[in-house]
């Protein structure tokens, strides 16, 4: 049973619930359809829920204190809050995973015949 924390921790989640979403937005784009406003409504309200839940584990465990209101300040600027706070807590390691973040989501619109560049 010691494995079923480790699956369930908010990394492990945040990683599968970023590629499900991924996959799906792709499937959208490559068969150029709309999507559902379910998926919508999915994709913010998970997005968030798992960073929230990820950042307060992490920064608990890291013994960094939070601002006063995080959902409020977390729906405004993740864009810039999460990034900040992965150099902050791991340096170089931080920038990998930001890196590896943006290339997931460049991927999916790559590989939807949708180059922004």
């Amino acid at each position: 049973m010691s494995i079923l924390p480790k699956l369930v921790s908010p990394t492990v989640l945040l990683y599968i619930y970023v590629i499900i979403m991924q996959i799906a937005r792709g499937v959208y784009l490559t068969g150029k359809i709309e999507s559902a406003p379910a998926y919508e409504v999915i994709d913010f309200v998970g997005l968030f829920w798992i960073l929230g839940w990820w950042l307060l584990t992490d920064s608990r465990k890291r013994g960094i204190a939070w601002v006063y209101d995080m959902g409020f300040f977390l729906s405004i600027a993740w864009v810039f809050v999460m990034p900040y706070y992965l150099l902050k807590t791991r340096g170089a390691k931080g920038l990998l995973l930001i890196l590896a973040s943006s290339a997931s989501t460049l991927g999916q619109y790559w590989s939807a015949g949708r180059c922004i560049w």
